[in-house]
Parts: structure tokens; C-alpha cells; sequence
């Protein structure tokens, strides 16, 4: 039931954009109107075969409408898995309000417009449902594509165009105590008044310790993949080897380091979500 629960709520992000709602559309129209004129399913050949393409451009008609006008009318951010259905489900609701309203002929008893209108709505949904789940399938694996695939898109090309630029840590009377590559950090954790740091030298894992709070620290960070992800943790974000979520956050494993785990506290979780998204300079 968790998992069940999990699942649905689960953020679909790819609706966040005109060029993504433009693609699920088109696919919908695409795939019915291939689908009916091939099969003829479930008595539409009843309507007529001549209007195929009308019954195509009226529902493209109702997802526009859906899409463009209702979707920000309602103020929705963004949809979960959940309410993606049940917006979906509307849609056809719609589209057989709007079949209703345009072919069929007057009935004279109200209860005949209720069959008849229930009958459309079993005949869209049955049509239209294939597609639609096939696109939820298909945003459930970009999901988890640019959760792992996609953690570090420009990995490469960071540690070229930062290869010069140095984390200086100074202590009393200005003196340099450490001095590392960023892209040879790895990540930063908290221990009472001294901070862990862990980079690598050459190809071997070194810790330091150092007197110095994350609030000093972080004042003298200028490069954009060193974030803070725990009250306790500062990681750089070209060594995530992978992620998992979890309930509060996420969890992380660094490269050269498989054996720790990293929390991503609830707190730094949005924050961090953002650094992974693609086309963010690194």
C-alpha cells in the first residue's frame, strides 16, 4: 500500500512546459485516429467513418483547451501521478460532453441522454487511455533517468574549465593551511567545530580536519557544484556516483567513497534537486 501510495504521488514534471504538453497532445491525436481507422474499435464505426478526422480535431480541440487555458486557469504547478489521471480522466469527460453537444441527434427523454452519453465516454476513454498511459510509462522512465543517467551531465567538462580554480582554506595570520582543486573535492562534513574534508590526491582519498565552521566555509566556495545538502554536509556534486530518495530527502554515494552514505535533509532537498537539473551551468 506504500508503495501503491508512493507511486501516485510521485511529481510528473515533464507537463511543466508548452513543448512537452505539445508532444503528449499530438501523440494522443496521433495514436487514435491511427487506432480507429485501422480497428474500428468498440462500435465507432457506427459513427461513421467519414468523420474520423472531425472526432480527431474536436478531442486535439478539448487538450488544448485543457492544457492551455484550464491547466494555468487552475493554477497547477505541476501534476502528481494522481491528479494527472484524474485531469486526464476530465479530458475525456469533456471530449464525450463535446461529441454529445455536436452529433448526437435529439433525444427526447433525459434519461436516454444519460446511455448515450455514457456510452461516448466508454468509447473515448477506451481509445484515448492506451496513449495516455503510455505517456505517464514514458515520464516515470525520464524520471529515473535524470535522477541517475543524468546526475552529472557536464561532469567532463567542469573539471576542465575549473582545473585551476583552488578551495583556500587560510588560518592564523592569513596563512594558507590547505589548498584543493575542486575537482579534486569530494565533500565536507561537520564534526563539532572542525570540518571533515575529504578530497582526493593524486588518486588516493585524503581527509583533513580543520577548524572552521560551514558558515566561514562557505563564504570563500566560488564554485557552483560545492553545496550544501545537510546542516552536516557539503558535497561536491561531480562526484555523486549515485542517489536514491528516500522519505526526508535523498540518499547519496560518492565516487571513490562507495561505502559512505550521504543524506540530502528535507531542508537543502529542493535546493539540491535544482543543481541536478540539466542545462544548469556547472
Amino acid at each position: 500500500m506504500k508503495r501503491i501510495t508512493k507511486l501516485i504521488n510521485q511529481k510528473i514534471p515533464y507537463l511543466d512546459k508548452t513543448k512537452n504538453k505539445l508532444i503528449l497532445i499530438g501523440f494522443i491525436c496521433l495514436y487514435s485516429f491511427i487506432f480507429i481507422k485501422i480497428y474500428d474499435p468498440y462500435d465507432i464505426n457506427e459513427w461513421g467513418k467519414t468523420y474520423y478526422l472531425e472526432f480527431v480535431l474536436l478531442g486535439l480541440g478539448v487538450f488544448l483547451f485543457s492544457q492551455f487555458i484550464l491547466h494555468p486557469l487552475f493554477k497547477i504547478k505541476r501534476f502528481k501521478v494522481y491528479s494527472l489521471m484524474l485531469w486526464g480522466l476530465m479530458e475525456m469527460l469533456l471530449i464525450a460532453a463535446v461529441f454529445e453537444l455536436v452529433y448526437s441527434p435529439p433525444i427526447n427523454s433525459f434519461q436516454e441522454q444519460i446511455v448515450e452519453y455514457l456510452i461516448t465516454v466508454k468509447q473515448i476513454v477506451l481509445v484515448v487511455v492506451v496513449p495516455y498511459t503510455l505517456f505517464l510509462w514514458y515520464t516515470q522512465i525520464q524520471l529515473k533517468l535524470s535522477s541517475y543517467k543524468e546526475v552529472r551531465p557536464n561532469t567532463v567538462a567542469t573539471n576542465d574549465d575549473k582545473g585551476s580554480d583552488l578551495l583556500v582554506i587560510n588560518g592564523e595570520n592569513n596563512k594558507v593551511l590547505l589548498a584543493i582543486k575542486y575537482p579534486k573535492l569530494l565533500y565536507i562534513k561537520s564534526a563539532g567545530n572542525y570540518l571533515e574534508i575529504f578530497y582526493l590526491s593524486g588518486e588516493k582519498l585524503t581527509r583533513e580536519l580543520v577548524r572552521m565552521s560551514f558558515k566561514e566555509l562557505e563564504g570563500k566556495i566560488n564554485d557552483p557544484n560545492v553545496i550544501r545538502i545537510h546542516r552536516s554536509y557539503m558535497i561536491n556534486t561531480i562526484h555523486i556516483s549515485s542517489l536514491k530518495k528516500t522519505k526526508k530527502g535523498y540518499a547519496l554515494r560518492v565516487q571513490n567513497i562507495p561505502e559512505e552514505v550521504i543524506p540530502v535533509s528535507s531542508g537543502y532537498k529542493e535546493a539540491f534537486e535544482k543543481s541536478l537539473e540539466p542545462g544548469r551551468s556547472h
